[in-house]
Protein backbone atom coordinates (compact mmCIF):
# COMPACT_ATOMS: atom_id res chain seq x y z
CA UNK A 1 0.00 0.00 0.00
CA UNK A 2 1.23 3.05 -0.74
CA UNK A 3 1.06 6.68 1.20
CA UNK A 4 1.16 9.87 0.03
CA UNK A 5 1.59 12.91 2.59
CA UNK A 6 0.42 16.15 1.44
CA UNK A 7 0.43 19.59 3.33
CA UNK A 8 -0.54 23.31 3.49
CA UNK A 9 -0.34 26.16 5.82
CA UNK A 10 -2.85 28.80 5.79
CA UNK A 11 -3.13 31.90 7.35
CA UNK A 12 -6.51 31.47 8.73
CA UNK A 13 -7.98 29.99 12.43
CA UNK A 14 -8.11 26.08 12.49
CA UNK A 15 -11.56 26.40 13.50
CA UNK A 16 -12.89 28.22 10.40
CA UNK A 17 -10.61 25.70 7.87
CA UNK A 18 -11.98 22.77 10.11
CA UNK A 19 -15.61 23.87 9.84
CA UNK A 20 -15.08 23.75 5.70
CA UNK A 21 -13.77 20.76 5.89
CA UNK A 22 -15.48 18.82 8.04
CA UNK A 23 -18.90 20.19 6.01
CA UNK A 24 -18.27 16.46 3.96
CA UNK A 25 -20.74 18.18 1.28
CA UNK A 26 -18.92 21.01 0.52
CA UNK A 27 -15.80 19.53 -0.28
CA UNK A 28 -16.94 20.56 -3.98
CA UNK A 29 -16.13 23.64 -2.93
CA UNK A 30 -12.29 23.19 -2.64
CA UNK A 31 -11.78 19.79 -4.62
CA UNK A 32 -11.61 21.36 -7.96
CA UNK A 33 -11.75 17.49 -9.74
CA UNK A 34 -15.09 17.40 -7.88
CA UNK A 35 -18.02 18.52 -9.34
CA UNK A 36 -20.84 18.26 -6.86
CA UNK A 37 -21.51 16.29 -3.44
CA UNK A 38 -24.35 15.08 -1.60
CA UNK A 39 -23.93 13.23 1.71
CA UNK A 40 -26.64 10.52 2.86
CA UNK A 41 -25.74 9.94 6.71
CA UNK A 42 -22.05 8.32 6.70
CA UNK A 43 -22.36 7.98 2.56
CA UNK A 44 -20.48 10.71 0.43
CA UNK A 45 -21.01 10.72 -3.41
CA UNK A 46 -19.48 12.69 -5.09
CA UNK A 47 -19.66 13.16 -9.27
CA UNK A 48 -16.08 14.01 -11.00
CA UNK A 49 -16.00 17.14 -13.35
CA UNK A 50 -15.65 14.25 -15.96
CA UNK A 51 -18.83 13.18 -14.76
CA UNK A 52 -17.80 9.50 -12.85
CA UNK A 53 -19.32 9.03 -9.44
CA UNK A 54 -17.40 8.30 -6.80
CA UNK A 55 -19.04 6.69 -3.33
CA UNK A 56 -17.35 6.72 -0.38
CA UNK A 57 -17.93 6.29 3.32
CA UNK A 58 -17.41 8.77 6.20
CA UNK A 59 -15.43 6.73 8.97
CA UNK A 60 -14.34 9.39 11.70
CA UNK A 61 -15.77 12.71 11.56
CA UNK A 62 -13.58 13.81 14.92
CA UNK A 63 -14.37 17.89 15.59
CA UNK A 64 -11.42 17.37 18.67
CA UNK A 65 -8.91 16.36 16.76
CA UNK A 66 -10.29 18.12 13.72
CA UNK A 67 -9.99 14.91 11.64
CA UNK A 68 -11.92 13.30 8.65
CA UNK A 69 -11.29 9.91 7.38
CA UNK A 70 -12.99 8.57 4.73
CA UNK A 71 -12.42 5.61 2.35
CA UNK A 72 -13.26 5.02 -1.17
CA UNK A 73 -15.67 2.50 -1.88
CA UNK A 74 -16.70 2.25 -5.43
CA UNK A 75 -16.42 4.60 -8.39
CA UNK A 76 -12.46 4.58 -8.92
CA UNK A 77 -10.60 1.10 -9.04
CA UNK A 78 -9.09 0.91 -6.18
CA UNK A 79 -8.15 -2.47 -3.80
CA UNK A 80 -7.80 -0.53 -0.74
CA UNK A 81 -7.99 3.23 -0.10
CA UNK A 82 -8.20 5.60 3.36
CA UNK A 83 -8.00 9.22 3.14
CA UNK A 84 -7.22 11.28 6.20
CA UNK A 85 -7.31 15.20 6.68
CA UNK A 86 -6.26 17.16 9.58
CA UNK A 87 -6.27 20.37 10.72
CA UNK A 88 -3.64 20.97 13.15
CA UNK A 89 -3.41 24.59 14.34
CA UNK A 90 0.34 25.91 14.14
CA UNK A 91 2.46 27.85 17.04
CA UNK A 92 2.53 30.75 14.77
CA UNK A 93 -0.80 32.19 13.04
CA UNK A 94 -3.63 29.93 11.16
CA UNK A 95 -2.84 26.10 11.08
CA UNK A 96 -1.67 23.92 8.77
CA UNK A 97 -3.28 20.84 6.82
CA UNK A 98 -2.12 17.49 6.63
CA UNK A 99 -3.95 15.49 4.06
CA UNK A 100 -2.75 11.70 3.67
CA UNK A 101 -3.78 9.35 1.22
CA UNK A 102 -3.46 5.01 1.02
CA UNK A 103 -3.70 3.36 -1.22
CA UNK A 104 -3.91 0.11 -3.26
CA UNK A 105 -2.49 -0.17 -5.92
CA UNK A 106 0.68 1.68 -5.65
CA UNK A 107 0.84 3.29 -8.88
CA UNK A 108 -2.80 5.55 -7.96
CA UNK A 109 -0.63 7.46 -5.01
CA UNK A 110 1.09 10.10 -7.84
CA UNK A 111 -2.37 11.21 -9.55
CA UNK A 112 -4.21 11.10 -6.52
CA UNK A 113 -1.35 12.91 -4.73
CA UNK A 114 -1.61 15.70 -7.35
CA UNK A 115 -5.13 15.65 -6.98
CA UNK A 116 -4.63 16.82 -3.32
CA UNK A 117 -1.53 18.98 -4.18
CA UNK A 118 -4.70 21.15 -6.40
CA UNK A 119 -7.06 20.87 -3.96
CA UNK A 120 -4.59 21.71 -0.88
CA UNK A 121 -4.51 25.25 -2.61
CA UNK A 122 -7.99 25.26 -3.70
CA UNK A 123 -8.72 25.10 -0.05
CA UNK A 124 -6.50 27.67 0.80
CA UNK A 125 -8.05 30.13 -1.34
CA UNK A 126 -11.91 29.10 -0.07
CA UNK A 127 -10.69 30.15 2.88
CA UNK A 128 -9.18 33.37 2.24
CA UNK A 129 -12.01 34.60 0.30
Amino acid sequence: MATDRRTVHIDAAADAVWALVRDAGAVAVWFPSIKSCSVTGNQRTCVLQSGSKVVEEIVVMDDRMRRLQYRILRGIAVESHLGTIEVVEDDVAGCTVVYTTEVMPDDLAPALGGSVERALSSLRDAVSR
